[in-house]
Formats: C-alpha cells, structure tokens, sequence
C-alpha cells in the first residue's frame, strides 16, 4: 500500500493546483496497483489523455460535486488547455471514463 505520509499538505489555492496534487495522487496509485493488462490494453497507444489524467478529470469534478458530465468536460476543455492540452472529444473521454469504472472503484 502506498504510504500517504511522505506527501507534504499545503494548502490548495486554486483548482488549478487542486487537479495538479490530484493528478500526482491517481498517477502513484494507478501506477502501483493497477494491473500490466489493463495499463497496455489494446489502442493504448492511439489515447490522446492518459487513463491517469481521465480519473483525475472525473474525480476532480465528483469532488466539486458537478452534476453534468457534458458542462464539467467543456469546463475543463477551455479553462485548463494548459494542463490537458491533448484532450480529445468528449465522447471518447465518457466511453474512456466508463470502461474505467472499475479502475475508479479500485482507486
């Protein structure tokens, strides 16, 4: 298991800063539990947005307590371009998201 005591708490002035501290959070995780399959499934490679950066999108909106999938994903599509350059449309992101329920649940 990871040990969460060797991160420093700071405090969050931003949601800038708040998905930076998550992103960091779901890549350790989800790079030390999740299974070799699943991280090199098929197409993997053709993904604009890491699985890392989808759970962190999604987790971060269930956190503000976002109610649509559709307003949070062109919310984050225009206001954080510099942290997610590469995202693709949002239809993929929700069928990409989906398939990583269980990845989610697991986290």
């Amino acid at each position: 298991m990871l040990e969460f005591t060797y991160y420093n708490t700071e405090k969050i002035d931003d949601l800038k800063d708040f998905f930076t501290v998550v992103l960091v959070l779901i890549d350790d995780v989800y790079n030390e539990i999740i299974p070799y399959e699943i991280k090199n499934r098929r197409n993997i490679t053709d993904s604009k947005l890491s699985d890392s950066e989808i759970i962190s999108i999604s987790i971060v909106g269930e956190a503000i307590t976002v109610d649509s999938e559709k307003a949070w994903f062109y919310f984050v599509k225009k206001n954080f371009k510099d942290l997610f350059p590469n995202i693709c449309d949002r239809i993929r992101f929700n069928r990409t998201k989906r398939n990583l329920y269980s990845v989610i649940k697991e986290i």
